[in-house]
């Protein structure tokens, strides 16, 4: 099966990433990629669900040939960037990062604490910034400080279903949230990446629902907001053929 990108998506990939540069600290316009390197996903259901459809995985690994690329997906749903509830006995967020010698860490929250309105913003940020300054301490590839990119919540979709939410009051909060992000990037000197107006966008562009209920992205949202991810960080072009979904 052969995927095709429609006009439509170049040209919205084109202003979403003069966005994402023009909110991108001077010189951290792409992701280097270097021999070894290993990429931690941490987060929410957003992370965590890309490991059931592989497509930003995929397209890393098609711009990393010979530089034996790792990825890791340590996303779990109900994560928050505070708390990240799990049974006893497991090990902590450190301890994952450590084991997997992350390099690059791809940071994906705000979803879950955006429930918490403006009154959650302050900690929200400060919780963000707190994972910053841990990580970069912490070098978990024994090294280095990793680099972070943080990654704005996805918009929720209006899917046009009476039985399902219209996403209205959600989008009100998320975009809050995502504007935190997009300060707390400024003023820690990290990359920022906004999912949130891209998957406006793309949904927008779509003749088809991109989300499973509106907030959880099906198959084929996946793939464009991966390629989205890796065109932006990678700043190349993609065309998704069968070879990568064999990928």
């Amino acid at each position: 099966m052969k995927y095709h990108i429609s006009p439509i998506f170049h040209s919205l990939s084109a202003c979403l990433l003069a966005a994402f540069v023009s909110m991108t600290p001077q010189g951290q316009c792409q992701l280097q990629i270097k021999d070894g390197d290993r990429i931690a996903l941490i987060g929410n259901s957003l992370a965590s669900r890309m490991q059931y459809s592989g497509w930003l995985e995929s397209m890393l690994q098609s711009q990393s040939e010979g530089k034996h690329l790792v990825v890791r997906n340590l996303g779990f749903p109900g994560d928050q960037v505070g708390k990240r509830p799990r049974n006893k006995g497991f090990m902590t967020p450190e301890e994952y990062l450590t084991h997997c010698e992350a390099d690059i860490i791809f940071a994906m929250f705000g979803y879950n604490e955006s429930f918490a309105g403006e009154a959650g913003l302050e900690a929200f940020s400060k919780s963000t910034v707190d994972m910053i300054d841990r990580y970069r301490d912490l070098k978990p590839n024994g090294e280095s400080e990793p680099v972070i990119i943080l990654f704005s919540p996805i918009a929720h979709e209006d899917l046009g279903d009476r039985n399902m939410p219209d996403g209205v009051e959600n989008n009100a909060r998320l975009a809050l949230y995502t504007a935190a992000l997009r300060q707390v990037a400024v003023e820690k000197n990290v990359t920022f990446v906004d999912l949130f107006a891209a998957s406006q966008a793309l949904y927008q562009a779509s003749d088809k629902p991109l989300t499973l209920n509106g907030i959880h992205l099906n198959d084929e949202g996946n793939r464009l907001v991966g390629q989205f991810i890796a065109s932006t960080l990678l700043n190349t072009t993609f065309s998704a053929t069968s070879q990568l979904e064999a990928l």
